[in-house]
């Protein structure tokens, strides 16, 4: 049988059996799907494999004329999704190295064999499986994590889910906007866009928060959902929300909230050690992702890193 390798514009791809294969695939996660790419990328092409049995999303930008792979923010996995490539990847691979001469792709957490090949970077991402009893789920919980969220109910901090995302996005870039140069104002007018899109669909993006009983906000996330998993986008918390441990009641009512459903909550990991042992404290596990980053331009351009 004919291996058709496929690298089509955004425009021109079947949404359809896209977006089918990211939903039927294990490690097609939201960030695959069409939408979510056509709001967050500058532009996108998709590698297809035959009839849409392996897909890869490619966001892509120019510079001096050249077209370059990158990754739009808040977005942590991509990659292969599908059918696995066997013998192809390094057919695959050429294939991408002559139409994106440069580039940063994450690859997913399903693409061992992909970041062999290409010497990509592994990545610690955290999950945790929400199936469970929450009285099971919380039996996982580091006991200094059970103890905080317990003392900031019983110091009367709230627990909400009214709060707009507008608000959400705007308190995280008081708190970590400073921390994150590389994420540009319109990187979250375009997520703000994409939430505002869906919540007219369904209620696949949602906010909570925690607030103190003067209605203070002191901690807040923005999450996104699909029928596999909840993800982490976007959590900030106070000064004064970190000590009256705000973030740990935030994450102990979420955890209750979607216990007993079929959903894995997805912290989007972190390679900053407090954020990733934070995280950690509430009984999660590591995925691995990855990191392929490359050039394959002439010289002198072959010394950008």
């Amino acid at each position: 049988m004919k291996y058709k390798i496929e690298i089509l514009p955004s425009v021109q791809i079947n949404i359809e059996k896209w977006n089918q294969r990211v939903s039927q695939s294990s490690n097609g996660l939201i960030y695959a799907q069409s939408n979510y790419l056509d709001f967050v990328s500058d532009h996108w092409d998709g590698l297809v494999i035959n009839d849409y049995e392996t897909i890869m999303p490619i966001p892509w930008r120019t510079k001096a004329g050249i077209k370059y792979a990158y990754t739009p923010a808040f977005t942590q996995q991509l990659g292969f999704i599908g059918a696995p490539l066997h013998a192809h990847v390094e057919r695959i691979v050429k294939r991408i190295y002559s139409t994106y001469r440069y580039g940063s792709i994450l690859l997913n957490a399903g693409n061992g064999v992909p970041a062999k090949i290409t010497k990509a970077s592994p990545k610690p991402n955290l999950l945790l499986n929400l199936e469970r009893p929450f009285e099971q789920i919380k039996l996982m919980f580091r006991k200094d994590h059970l103890q905080n969220a317990q003392k900031a109910l019983k110091n009367g901090l709230i627990y909400t889910e009214i709060i707009p995302i507008k608000k959400a996005i705007s308190f995280y870039l008081s708190i970590n906007g400073s921390k994150t140069p590389h994420i540009v104002e319109s990187n979250y007018q375009r997520l703000e866009a994409y939430c505002n899109n869906v919540l007219k669909i369904n209620q696949n993006c949602f906010t909570r928060a925690v607030m103190n009983d003067q209605g203070d906000l002191l901690s807040s996330a923005l999450f996104l959902k699909d029928e596999k998993r909840i993800y982490n986008i976007m959590n900030a918390t106070s000064d004064m929300g970190k000590t009256e441990k705000a973030n740990h009641l935030l994450f102990y009512q979420v955890i209750q909230e979607f216990s007993e459903k079929e959903l894995i909550l997805d912290f989007e990991g972190s390679s900053i050690l407090g954020i990733k042992q934070f995280y950690e404290g509430f009984g999660c596990y590591e995925e691995i992702y990855y990191l392929w980053h490359y050039n394959k331009l002439p010289f002198p351009l072959s010394l950008i890193p």
